[in-house]
């Protein structure tokens, strides 16, 4: 059975402004884009009621981290042993290591270790990183991706924090480049496996990485009214159990109904499906 975790992304709209990051091409500089999202509940609160209810990890976006001084650091640190519930991973939604531009490369190096740093003291287990935004048939460019995340991953390694990647962006937005990648890395680099990033031949290219997945993020697809197919769902989590998959499953909706009680059906589907595999 997967480690049942949440993708805090599930709840963007609740925990409060999302403070992100951008690249301005005009100042080669980065520039702090904060959503004003109302705040509903906080990383603490969401903490509670995952170990409240049978979840044992969660992924949180760097956007929601609202504070990042020592003593919030420990708190979250804190909670998380407190509740139960892993920080599984923090998700750095931000850069691009396949840019030409070595400036911009650089800058966006020196700020994934920033929070390397914060989440080796916070507890995170992994850290996640998108490969780039360069075609997925540059060849150039998926080296200097992997020699970005090669970086990261030994200057991670002294934090005890693992770094992972996705298919996730336009460089890897197909099962051959992330295989690539994560040869090409050598087993430095971890891989999560999102259901709902394949836009074409989704099933077959989720089989050939879900061997190798570190993390796997369980998101719902919607149907055209809006609701969870249901059918989609299921047929991932079956190739999840197919492939063996143990580690933390994190489960993301994104959809306009509600956020808690969407997640709770896709955490009783997913323990229907693994626990008739046995």
């Amino acid at each position: 059975m997967p480690l049942m975790s949440v993708n805090a992304w599930s709840f963007e709209k609740k925990l409060g402004p999302m403070r992100m990051m951008e690249w301005d091409e005009n100042w080669n500089e980065h520039r702090l884009v904060v959503e004003p999202n109302q705040q509903e509940m906080t990383i603490p609160q969401l903490l509670n009621m995952l170990g409240n209810n049978g979840f044992y990890g969660v992924e949180i976006p760097y956007g929601n981290i609202q504070l990042t001084s020592e003593e919030n650091v420990n708190q979250l640190w804190e909670k998380s042993r407190y509740t139960g519930v892993q920080l599984t991973s923090l998700l750095l939604d931000y850069g691009d290591l396949s840019s030409e531009d070595e400036e911009r490369r650089q800058r966006d190096i020196e700020w994934y270790k920033r929070w390397i740093d914060i989440a080796g003291k916070a507890g995170f287990i992994s850290v996640r990183i998108p490969g780039g935004e360069a075609e997925p048939e540059d060849e150039e460019a998926l080296q200097r991706s992997v020699e970005g995340m090669l970086e990261l991953a030994d200057y991670a390694d002294s934090r005890r924090v693992r770094v992972l990647t996705e298919n996730l962006g336009r460089l890897l937005s197909t099962s051959d480049n992330c295989r690539k990648l994560l040869d090409a890395c050598e087993g430095n680099v971890g891989l999560t496996v999102d259901f709902g990033n394949f836009k074409t031949d989704k099933y077959r290219q989720l089989a050939v990485l879900l061997p190798f997945a570190y993390t796997v993020h369980a998101k719902a697809e919607l149907d055209s009214r809006g609701e969870i197919d249901w059918d989609d769902f299921r047929a991932c989590l079956d190739l999840c159990a197919e492939a063996g998959f143990r580690g933390a499953m994190s489960f993301t909706y994104l959809g306009e109904g509600d956020e808690w009680s969407s997640i709770l059906q896709l955490k009783e589907e997913a323990e229907t499906v693994f626990v008739n595999r046995v």
